[in-house]
């Protein structure tokens, strides 16, 4: 039985997964071996076939997950996991040689604390534009710049954490939150996970020098992309607010009508006179604003519908 497990869902991964499983072949093996896992979660692509076709090469067990959405996917993987150490990871990362000895030396290094993080970079299909650079968000790349040492959970971001099994027990990641086929989806499946297993006492510890890198295709460098993670991101901000608190309050109407008066105005200006960045800029406080308001909304639609 390996000590260590690798899990991810994946859909319709067929774009990312070669390098992906390349990178994972030319792992260096963790002491006492490791285990991977991929679940197929509906993929309509060639994704299924690329996954068969390592397993002669990969420790690796593939399971299909029929109903749509990330974390349906890795409840699905949950089943066949194995040793003391569980390694979470995205289809489109790839990862350096010595990855997962890195975390297991991490592991059994820091014995009073439980859910690990590493560093993620881009990793560009060409040199971005300068506004993206300037202007979008690093978080939408899943862009990170921690420090090492002990961190709060939303500083443990799913493509390169790994948490102890113990610590993890019978708990399952929350199905309402993460990718899931629709485009508005409320972003945050790992950190929902994290933030319950903080509060029953976990602590968190992050490794600058434990690096993965987090492959960008070409369609997330367009703004239509970009300010669809905007909304995303918004969404689910207000959805971990109202599951774990600390969300930002809701506007008095006032104030949020002068908030989109704001962005309004900023728009037109910038659409008359601005470059790609200010325009980028001033149509993100609106995603922003829209996803925010969706999911209000539609946290009091559920609300109204529980009474």
């Amino acid at each position: 039985m390996a000590t260590l497990c690798v899990l991810f869902s994946t859909f319709n991964g067929a774009a990312t997964l070669p390098p992906m499983l390349d990178s994972l072949e030319a792992l260096e093996p963790p002491p006492g071996g490791w285990k991977l896992i991929a679940v197929d979660n509906g993929s309509t692509d060639a994704t299924a076939a690329l996954l068969r076709e390592r397993q002669g090469r990969l420790p690796l067990t593939v399971l299909t997950e029929p109903r749509r959405g990330k974390n349906v996917g890795l409840n699905a993987g949950l089943g066949a996991i194995e040793g003391d150490l569980v390694v979470l990871t995205d289809d489109d990362v790839v990862a350096p040689p010595g990855w997962l000895v890195a975390l297991r030396r991490l592991a059994d290094a820091q014995t009073g604390f439980d859910i690990f993080g590493g560093a993620i970079r881009p990793r560009w299909p060409a040199p971005p534009a300068d506004w993206i650079l300037r202007c979008a968000p690093k978080g939408h790349f899943a862009w990170t710049e921690f420090e090492t040492g002990p961190v709060e959970p939303r500083a443990i971001w799913g493509p390169n954490m790994a948490i102890r099994r113990a610590a993890l027990g019978e708990r399952r990641f929350f199905e309402g939150i993460g990718p899931n086929g629709a485009a508005g989806y409320a972003t945050g499946s790992e950190i929902e996970l994290v933030l319950r297993l903080a509060a029953a006492g976990s602590r968190c510890w992050h490794a600058e020098d434990i690096v993965v890198e987090h492959v960008i295709e070409p369609r997330q460098l367009t703004a239509e992309w970009l300010l669809q993670r905007s909304y995303n991101q918004a969404r689910g901000e207000a959805r971990l607010g109202v599951l774990h608190g600390g969300g930002r309050p809701v506007d008095p109407p006032l104030r949020r009508i002068g908030r989109y008066a704001r962005a309004f105005a900023a728009l037109a200006r910038c659409s008359l006179s601005g470059g790609p960045g200010e325009r980028f800029a001033a149509a993100r406080q609106f995603a922003v604003l829209r996803g925010d308001r969706d999911e209000r909304r539609a946290q009091a639609r559920s609300l109204r519908t529980a009474r």
